[in-house]
């Protein structure tokens, strides 16, 4: 068994050099028209659009904002989850999968549009969301697995434009490791830092008065009868909070609370910095190996600080025994350094700055929970934590489509949700 290298850090990487701004804990009773509970990125960017709305905001986040999955994130934001669409029966119908798809490519664009904005209103802060759109490319190197890649590229090429199916013969032109087939998506992708991200989303929150209170748990949720009544929310700090509506964005914290349903995975990620001279490989596209029926491949990003983050996930539940935890988690790490490797051939030794591993969970068909539940009055549910169907990656365009998902919903006062996303489907 590989024993420990305690030269690297195993706490997950922050994308500055401290943290933006520190938060206080609730000191004091609170009405509002919404309270949303959760610093993540889903939080921060639901806080900001009903800010945005007129909407008097508090937030209330257990830790520090985006300390979770937020902040374990590779800096990757990319709606590929291997297979969907050849094997949509698992989970989904075809045309699901389908509107699945286009909604995601749609919410990749509107991420891009926030960032962008929110960099240029508050450049002067120092803070960047660093989002770069990037292609993608899902590839496979095992010859057991072009069939099914093949049968991925004809799905989606009928109807999405911009993907191009990938041969071994012209891969070897762009790329210097092996590649049998895959399929390039233009601008299917993104680099960004969503850590970042979190603090700018809540930064104009607070500018349109919102009120942000880090170190602060709801640890009581009393909700209406009917939907004229207010949520009554108590917290660690001894104080209550009166909304008339309530947005979750816990994540997998939520996940759990919500439905036994849920399955526990792992995510294991690794970065290193790109030796001085090194580019990485063709346009810097975002790589996902092919992860066949299994769904356990593994994705690559070069982000915008320079660094080249690998990340994997597996079902928590095949690690049992502590001594057997730690050979599982050496292991993957050592299958992602070889990974690294494999992608940059020409460098002979990679120093690792960082790995770490994130427990998180996810319902069966990995998609977030979005809407209302008709047993929770007055209540809306932005559940987007990692999914293991859909990687890490997923998470931002996931929030972004919480964000629009909530403010239609605000907007309209509407209590339809969308079936893909319903929390009546749990």
């Amino acid at each position: 068994m590989r024993k420990p290298d305690y030269g690297i850090k195993r706490k997950p990487p922050a994308f500055i050099g401290k943290i933006p701004k520190l938060y206080p804990w609730l000191s004091e009773d609170r009405h509002c028209d919404i309270c949303v509970i959760g610093g993540g990125l889903t939080g921060a960017m639901c806080a900001m659009a009903a800010a945005e709305m007129g909407l008097s905001v508090t937030l209330i986040t257990s830790g520090g904002v985006g300390f979770g999955s937020t902040g374990h994130s590779t800096g990757c934001a990319q709606f590929d989850c291997g297979s969907t669409l050849t094997e949509a029966d698992r989970v989904m119908s075809t045309d699901e999968a389908l509107r699945l798809y286009a909604l995601g490519f749609e919410a990749l664009d509107d991420l891009g549009n926030l960032c962008n904005a929110l960099d240029g209103e508050y450049k002067k802060s120092g803070l960047s969301a660093d989002f770069i759109r990037r292609d993608s490319l899902l590839f496979t190197s095992d010859p057991t697995e072009l069939e099914l890649m093949e049968r991925e590229y004809i799905a989606r090429n009928k109807k999405f434009s911009g993907c191009t199916f990938i041969t071994r013969k012209t891969a070897e032109n762009s790329f210097e490791f092996p590649i049998c087939g895959g399929i390039l998506t233009k601008e299917g992708g993104a680099a960004l830092n969503p850590y970042a991200l979190a603090h700018l989303c809540l930064m104009k929150a607070e500018e349109l008065g919102a009120g942000i209170f880090e170190q602060t748990e709801a640890i009581d949720i009393q909700t209406p009868k009917n939907d004229e009544g207010c949520v009554i929310i108590k917290t660690s700090t001894y104080r209550t909070i009166y909304a008339d509506r309530l947005i979750f964005a816990t994540g997998s914290k939520g996940i759990r609370a919500m439905t036994e349903r849920s399955r526990k995975y792992i995510s294991f990620t690794e970065i290193a910095p790109l030796p001085e001279g090194t580019a990485g490989w063709s346009g810097k596209c975002i790589l996902r190996t092919f992860g066949g029926r299994e769904r356990n491949g593994i994705s690559s990003v070069i982000r915008p600080d320079g660094k080249i983050a690998v990340s994997t996930v597996c079902k928590s539940g095949i690690i049992e025994k502590f001594s057997r935890r730690d050979e599982t988690n050496f292991a993957k790490y050592d299958k992602l350094r070889e990974t690294i490797q494999k992608l940059l051939p020409d460098v002979s030794e990679t120093k690792i700055q960082y790995e770490y591993s994130y427990e998180f969970s996810a319902i069966y068909d990995g998609l977030p929970i979005i809407g209302r539940h008709e047993e929770y009055k007055n209540c809306l549910f932005a559940l987007c934590g990692l999914s293991g169907i859909f990687t890490e990656a997923a998470l931002p365009v996931f929030s972004q489509i919480a964000r629009n998902c909530a403010v239609k919903m605000l907007e309209s006062n509407s209590t339809e949700n969308d079936p893909l996303f319903d929390p009546m489907r749990l």
